[in-house]
Order: structure tokens, then sequence, then C-alpha cells
């Protein structure tokens, strides 16, 4: 199915986008089921196909999101409301362009995170370098338009970053790359 100018961005059976299934080959490849029922999961600005998974099989789930009803919590990034080493598991797609201070953003997601936890922190890869803007741009909405460099806040925060991206799974996963855009960054605390 297509999505704007990428012909095969929708899964004609699913309906999610390939940045979507990308992540849940990431999961379903890090988190057989056992490790899976032990696992404490925030998930920030939720995907529904992610949602249902991560409740359905993790230990425990939690939502959020800034502006969204739809969710167990409304916070902003930058002012995560848990105690430190709280969760095993963040996941946050396409969500760390928007707060003004990013880098605040990822520090208090690597707080909440218990040692040996993981974040997943996708961002759209919009320009070549990143683009930090003073005022939030009217367009979309961003204080920072990333670029490949944007991975490298998160090395100032975590042990080690992995990308994974369309050629990381099989070609039968149909998860074409638009320009890089479609990297899925695993950080480790």
């Amino acid at each position: 199915m297509k999505k704007n100018n990428r012909p095969f961005a929708k899964c004609p059976k699913c309906g999610e986008l390939e940045r979507t299934r990308l992540a849940s080959l990431v999961l379903e490849s890090m988190y057989p089921d056992q490790k899976a029922s032990e696992t404490d999961v925030l998930h920030i600005s939720p995907e529904n196909s992610l949602r249902i998974n991560f409740q359905k099989n993790f230990k425990s789930y939690i939502s959020a999101d800034l502006h969204r009803k739809d969710v167990d919590q409304q916070f902003d990034i930058q002012k995560i409301p848990f105690s430190d080493e709280s969760f095993d598991l963040v996941f946050a797609s396409h969500v760390l362009e928007y707060p003004e201070d990013d880098r605040r953003a990822i520090g208090e997601i690597r707080r909440v995170l218990r040692k040996d936890g993981i974040a997943i922190l996708p961002v759209p890869l919009i320009h070549k370098k990143t683009k930090d803007n003073q005022v939030r741009n009217p367009k979309n909405r961003m204080m920072h338009e990333p670029g490949l460099d944007f991975f490298d806040r998160y090395r100032e925060f975590f042990s080690s970053v992995e990308i994974f991206g369309p050629e990381s799974f099989d070609s039968k996963f149909n998860l074409h790359e638009y320009e890089t855009s479609n990297l899925l960054p695993v950080c480790k605390v």
C-alpha cells in the first residue's frame, strides 16, 4: 500500500508503516517470550500494534504522551514523572525531534532505565546533518530536524548504540529503505 510517495510503506496485511514493522522485528529478536515476560515497558507516543504486543507479552506496560488522551500517563518527556531505574525498556518512536531540549529528554529516558536497560529511539532522518531550530518549525512543529549525526547524541548517554535498518532483516519483510530514513537505534545502558 502507498503512503505519500512511498509505494510499499504500508503493509497490506497489518496496515503498519515500515518503521513499525522494523521495530516489531527488532523487538522479536531481542525479547523472546521469557525475557519479554520479565520486562517493564514505558512506551511514549504509542503505535497501536506495538501497544498490543507490549500489553500482551511484556511484564508491565505504561503508555505515555504529552497531548494524547488514549494513554496511561500524560507528561513532558523532558520531565518523566517516574523514579530512577523504573523500566527495562523505553520505546519512543519519532518523539525526540519535538522537545525544546532533546538532550534533557534523552537524559530523562536514560535515568528511568534500569541497569542493562534498553531505549529504542528512532527519529525521522530529514537532513544529512541535524538542524537544531531556535524556534519551533511552524510547518512540522519540530525543534530538531535530525540527520544521521543525531544518533551521536545517544552515545553521550548510553554505553552502546546499535543501528538496525531494512538490510538487517530478510527482504521478505518488505522493509524498503527511503534515503536511510528508516533506521532504528537501540541504545543500551
